[in-house]
Parts: structure tokens; sequence; C-alpha cells
């Protein structure tokens, strides 16, 4: 099993995720995250499961239920988580 490794700014996006749906929806800060760390538990046994992104060093996955993308690297023991973020904020 591979070990798995938030970067600074994945962990700001989690915190984001967590502000902004503790004001428009609290009850479901829960399945949130228990869908982002579903997929984030998955890399760590299957870390090519994700996407490459064309141009880009690193590769994608998006979650099933609440489709949140998860940017991340592949290192030769690790995986480097590097954004969380909703599938319409930003491109990756």
């Amino acid at each position: 099993m591979i070990q798995i490794l938030f970067r600074k700014e994945a962990e700001e996006d989690l915190r984001s995720i967590i502000a902004y749906f503790e004001e428009v929806a609290p009850e479901a800060i829960g399945n949130i995250l228990a869908d982002i760390y579903r997929s984030i538990d998955q890399l760590s046994s299957f870390p090519r499961l994700g996407m490459p992104v064309p141009n880009r060093s690193c590769r994608r996955i998006v979650t099933l239920k609440y489709h949140f993308k998860i940017a991340y690297e592949l290192a030769s023991d690790r995986v480097h988580i590097l954004g969380i973020f909703r599938h319409q904020d930003r491109e990756v």
C-alpha cells in the first residue's frame, strides 16, 4: 500500500469545503468527506486509478457521489494530494 500525503493546499481545500458546506448544508458534510476520503483511500491501493492531466505531471480522479476533483502526483512510494475541489470550480 502506498502512503498518501496531503500538500498544504489540499488541506486548505478541505477546510474550505467544510466551511462552505457548514453554511449551505451542514448535514451533508459527513457524507461529502466520506466520498472524498473513499476516493483517496482507493489511491493507496490503485495509485494509477486516476486519469493523467494533459500537459501536466499530475493525475486526477473525480469522487463518485459529489463529483469533487482530486489532483495528485505519484512518487515511487507515495501519492501527493495536490488539491481537492468542486468539479465546476477549477480545471485540472
